[in-house]
């Protein structure tokens, strides 16, 4: 139970939308998790914490720092979009690395999956990402210490 009740505090912080939906019913931490009550009561009493939005943002900037740094032209020309192209990325990658490089690259490849199924981003999106995405893998290959 230990590890399902330290599971659900790592997905309280990661994922925001569940957070709200454990502080609007604590019953949807058992749907999920094999928890004592006294483990789910103390998961409830956290993501109602004022403090937890704060632990949410800080959570998303970590996860956005390795993209703001590696392909931040890209982030510029998605314009208002990039707020929505984020939440989507991490909600099907919920947990980052913690190599920025690798971060980057998983995005950069995510977003080039979208755009190739017909999601509607602009040519200097995809000129941007082809660009910041090739410097990328460049940096990963040059990042390797074994040789092949």
């Amino acid at each position: 139970m230990l590890a399902d009740f330290q599971q659900a505090l790592a997905d309280l912080t990661s994922l925001p939308e569940w957070c709200l939906a454990v502080r609007a019913d604590a019953s949807v931490l058992h749907s999920r998790y094999t928890l004592t009550e006294r483990e789910a009561r103390r998961l409830h009493t956290i993501a109602c914490d004022a403090g937890m939005s704060c632990a949410c943002t800080v959570y998303r900037m970590n996860r956005l720092a390795p993209l703001a740094m590696n392909v931040r032209l890209t982030l510029r020309a998605l314009g208002p979009t990039a707020k929505h192209v984020l939440s989507d990325y991490w909600r099907d990658h919920p947990r980052g690395h913690a190599h920025f490089f690798l971060e980057s690259d998983r995005f950069c490849k995510w977003l080039r999956e979208r755009l190739d199924v017909g999601e509607q981003m602009s040519s200097e999106v995809r000129s941007l990402l082809d660009r910041e995405s090739s410097a990328i893998r460049a940096a990963v290959r040059a990042s390797c210490t074994e040789s092949d």
